[in-house]
Order: C-alpha cells, then sequence, then structure tokens
C-alpha cells in the first residue's frame, strides 16, 4: 500500500542502524514505487539527489522526521561515517563539514576530507555481514545497514570476525540511485579462503581502529603537529642511519601487503620507495588534506592499536606543556621604570659637548653612508668609535641610511651567491639548491622573500614524471592482463560475464574506462566478452 500524501507513521532506529537504512526502511515500508517519492516525502520537492555514505541536504528534512529521528547534528554525529574524519581534521573543517552536510550539496567537500587525494578513493560501498542478516532477520523481521560495517577501513565484522560483503548497487557503474537493504543476491560474493590468517588478523586490527577512531569523533581532536611529531619520535626508535631507513621502510611495505586482501587497502604499495615517500609525508610538517585511513594505516604498524597512539600522544602532549612552563618561569626580570629611563636618555642624545666640528661632522656622516668602514674613518679623522656612534645616534636620518645601504649591499651579495650556484647547477630544483646553500636560502627568505620565490619559479619542479610521459600503452596492456588474471580465479569462475562483474573483479576499470581516449585493447576484450 502507498501511503504518500498521509500522515505516515514514521519507522525508529535499529540497534547501529545508519541514516541511509532508516530511509531505506521507510521506503520499503510505505510501498513507494521510485526513490524520488521518499526521497521527495522526506526532503521535500527540491531534493533531486542523496548520498548513502555522505547524506546531505539534512536541513531540508521534514519536522516529523526530525522530532522522530533527531536534528541534522544528532543524524550526522550518531547515524552516518563523518565522525572518522573529525579527530585528525581542524575544528574549522570540521564546522565546515557538518554545514555542508546540512546544505543542498557536497561541493569541495571530499577533496577537504581527503578523499580525492588519499588513495583510498572517495567510494564508500555498502557493506554487510551475512550472519548479522541473518540474526536480524529473526531478531527484527528485516535486514538492515549496520553503521559499523560502513566506515572506512572496517573489512570485517566485530561481532562474527567474518569478512564484509559489498553491495553490487549504489555504485558508480550500476544503475540509478535506488533505497535498498542488504540481500544476499546484491552482495558480492567474497572468497576468504584465499585470504591467510594472517592478512585476516590484520584486518580484524584495522577494523577495530577505525571503528575506535569513530567512536573518538565528536570528543577527541589531535594536533597535526603534535601528531607529526609522535610518529616522528616512534620512528626514530628503530634507527637513523640510512641501512637503518632502509629497513625501516621494507617492514611497513612489508606489513602493508598482509592488508592487500580487501579493499581500500588495495591502494597501498609494497615497495620501498613508495613506503619512504609515505613516511615522510606522515612525519614532516602537515600539508593538505589527509585521509584518515592513512594515519591509521601508520598507527597500525607502529603502535599496534589506536589507544597505545593516543597514549603517546596525550604523554608527548604534556610534556610539551611542562616544559613550556618551565621555560617561562625562568625569563629574566624587566627593568625598572628608573632604569629603563636612564637608558633611553643615554641613547636619545645626552647633551655632551661637542668636540667635532661641524663641517668635520658632515665629512664623517658622508664617508659611513658612502660604505666606508669605522675603523677606516676614525684613522681618517683622529676621532674614536664611540664619538662616531654618537654622532649616528644624533643622526637618525643619515644612520637609517646607512642600515639600508648596508641591508642593500648584503642582499646583492647573497642574491648573486644563489644564482651562482643556480648557475652551475641549471638543472636542479629549488630544493636541491637550497641543501647546497642553506644558510643563504635562509637568510633571503627572512629578508628577500619576495625575490627569492620569483626565483624559485623559474627553477625545475624537481618532480618525477608528469601526464605528457605516461606509456597509455602499456597501461592497456597491464589493464588487459589484470582483467584475465581476475578471471582465472577459482571466485570468477562465470559462464558469462557482464560488465558489472568485470567492474567488481578490477576496482579501477571503471575509473580508468573513463578516459575516452585511451585503453582500446581492453575496450574491444571487454566487448566481445560480454556480447
Amino acid at each position: 500500500m502507498n501511503l504518500m500524501g498521509k500522515q505516515t507513521p514514521l519507522l525508529h532506529w535499529l540497534p547501529d542502524e545508519c541514516f541511509y537504512s532508516l530511509c531505506s526502511r521507510q521506503h520499503v515500508f510505505m510501498g513507494n514505487q521510485s526513490p524520488g517519492q521518499t526521497l521527495n516525502l522526506l526532503f521535500g520537492d527540491s531534493a533531486k539527489s542523496f548520498a548513502h555514505d555522505l547524506p546531505y541536504n539534512l536541513s531540508m528534512l521534514n519536522e516529523r522526521a526530525k522530532s522522530a529521528w533527531g536534528d541534522p547534528e544528532e543524524i550526522i554525529c550518531q547515524h552516518t561515517i563523518s565522525p572518522i574524519f573529525f579527530p585528525f581534521q581542524s575544528l574549522e573543517h570540521v564546522h565546515d563539514l557538518k554545514q555542508a552536510l546540512q546544505g543542498p550539496q557536497l561541493s569541495s567537500l571530499k577533496y577537504r576530507l581527503g578523499l580525492i587525494t588519499g588513495r583510498f578513493g572517495g567510494e564508500h560501498p555498502l557493506k554487510a555481514c551475512l550472519e548479522c542478516m541473518s540474526t536480524d532477520r529473526f531478531t527484527f523481521g528485516a535486514t538492515y545497514w549496520h553503521l559499523s560495517h560502513q566506515i572506512p577501513g572496517v573489512t570485517t565484522c566485530s561481532k562474527h570476525g567474518s569478512l564484509l560483503m559489498e553491495s553490487l548497487e549504489n555504485r558508480p557503474w550500476s544503475r540509478g540511485y535506488q533505497w535498498l537493504l542488504p540481500d544476499e543476491r546484491s552482495l558480492a560474493a567474497s572468497n576468504q579462503s584465499a585470504i591467510s590468517p594472517t592478512a585476516v588478523s590484520a584486518l580484524q586490527t584495522m577494523s577495530d581502529s577505525a571503528i575506535a577512531l569513530f567512536k573518538m569523533g565528536t570528543t577527541t581532536h589531535f594536533d597535526p603537529m603534535t601528531v607529526a611529531h609522535v610518529y616522528r619520535d616512534a620512528i626514530s626508535k628503530l634507527g637513523a642511519s640510512r641501512n637503518a631507513r632502509e629497513a625501516t621502510a621494507d617492514c611497513f611495505a612489508q606489513r602493508c601487503s598482509e592488508l592487500h586482501a580487501c579493499r581500500p587497502f588495495t591502494a597501498l604499495s609494497c615497495s620501498r620507495r613508495w613506503a619512504i615517500g609515505f613516511i615522510s609525508q606522515m612525519t614532516r610538517k602537515p600539508r593538505g588534506y589527509c585521509h584518515p585511513l592513512k594515519h591509521l594505516t601508520l598507527i597500525w604498524w607502529l603502535f599496534g592499536r589506536l589507544e597505545t597512539f593516543r597514549d603517546a600522544y596525550k604523554q608527548y602532549a604534556n610534556d610539551l606543556q611542562n616544559s613550556d612552563k618551565d621555560s617561562s618561569s625562568q625569563l629574566v626580570p624587566v627593568q625598572d621604570n628608573n632604569e629603563r629611563a636612564a637608558i633611553v636618555e643615554r641613547e636619545t642624545g645626552a647633551s655632551r659637548p661637542k668636540k667635532i666640528l661641524n663641517d668635520i661632522k658632515e665629512m664623517i656622516l658622508n664617508s659611513v653612508i658612502s660604505g666606508v668602514s669605522k675603523k677606516e674613518v676614525c684613522s681618517r679623522f683622529g676621532v674614536s668609535i664611540s664619538s662616531v656612534n654618537r654622532l649616528l645616534r644624533l643622526n637618525p636620518a643619515h644612520n637609517q641610511q646607512i642600515t639600508s645601504n648596508n641591508f642593500h649591499s648584503i642582499c646583492e651579495k647573497k642574491r648573486a651567491a644563489w644564482r651562482s650556484v643556480v648557475n652551475q647547477n641549471p638543472s636542479a630544483s629549488a630544493n636541491t639548491i637550497k641543501k647546497h646553500i642553506p644558510n643563504i636560502y635562509a637568510w633571503l627568505y627572512r629578508n628577500d622573500r619576495p625575490w627569492l620565490m620569483l626565483e624559485t619559479k623559474s627553477c625545475p619542479s624537481g618532480r618525477s614524471g608528469n601526464h605528457v610521459t605516461i606509456d597509455w600503452e602499456a597501461r592497456d596492456e597491464q589493464l588487459l592482463e589484470l582483467i584475465k588474471k581476475s578471471m582465472a580465479t577459482p571466485s570468477a569462475d562465470l559462464k558469462k560475464f557482464r560488465k558489472r562483474d568485470l567492474y567488481q573483479m578490477v576496482p579501477n576499470l571503471f575509473s580508468s574506462l573513463e578516459q575516452k581516449s585511451h585503453y582500446p585493447k581492453t575496450r574491444q576484450f571487454i566487448s566481445e566478452l560480454c556480447k
């Protein structure tokens, strides 16, 4: 029966239920035929789209639903995956995230959360546990989407320890958006026998950490600089020599390989070069926006569990606070007013007897302004260094000009030193030049920054590779080989393949084929396979 247009009863939350699941159950309860009917009933006629992972437009939720389900703030913090992004974001970014979820569109939200540049991807497929589904049918009469299963980085069920299955619906490559509940027919089969016990254990630990971070979301905030220092201290204990750093990178890469069995951790690499870059990125001064799974991956390797990292963070923050108190208590007492007045009086022009004639004064000042050293001026005019200094203090305009001339002279020498090294290394990046002459770079950065920034822009970037040098033919061959390899696995034993089957087996296939002018061999193979 369709209850549209009437005072439709609103359902209540089930344990650990996400907001999308409740809307889907409401859709089924009302018997609506199209997703738009339920969307318009809940959010008004202006609502055109919705997202199951980061639901937005929550401020437009009708008043009856708000009174029964909670206000937008409560829904965001208790029934969406958003809190996992809070602890490692600034308070300003957290506020912007909440405002975006209440607004009509996400705009650049996913970029600011690190989803676009974090390698883990911005897609969060719906996930479910078969044993939980069986229990829910028996207890509540229906299945539903558990919030703890949808959290990014959670790949195993915290209750049953089994690997979660992913929904084939509401994906970029599936048909249009739907309100749906977990069903075995729409879930991707999981080949658990192919995953080693070590990998399962690693995935369970990561899942527990992701859930723990989610629960900390509304109560905990980590300062990015302090986090980087905690990482750096933990890694420094593993050794500072080059061999020790390489061994550390190899160890990290090997541990990351244990997570490769499940997405989104397939984005992690296993090479030493990647591991060195990853560790360097997480231990230097924080820049941009960082995906929380990057933090959890490093924390899992260094500390084992999130709680251990939190204790180390608190200890470091307390030590830093205590050191600041100690340093502030050792400040030198300030001079009293009488002492300051006496100093000012002496420095601003004590009326002492003038023993230097006016024309001699002008000659001395002109000589110093022209660049003659004070020592040479004393020798030339037969005066003491204190007389010259006193003369400069009594003529502040001349003193300022001398200071300016000295600065420009030093500046030209520093610029010349920078240009000399650049000319000797025409292909070197600005960072390489900086390492050759760190003292010159530091002086220019503090005193002549606009000029230095123009010079560094003209230097080579130093970055390796760009889109111009991509070997698209080799990529086409690699993607085709990956498809054939995936089809040969026991879990892919199908008589007939559909495109959605291939998209499920090869996660990056759909996004790769969005490059319309590339991958001709792969396109031809898929076309012949899916006829």
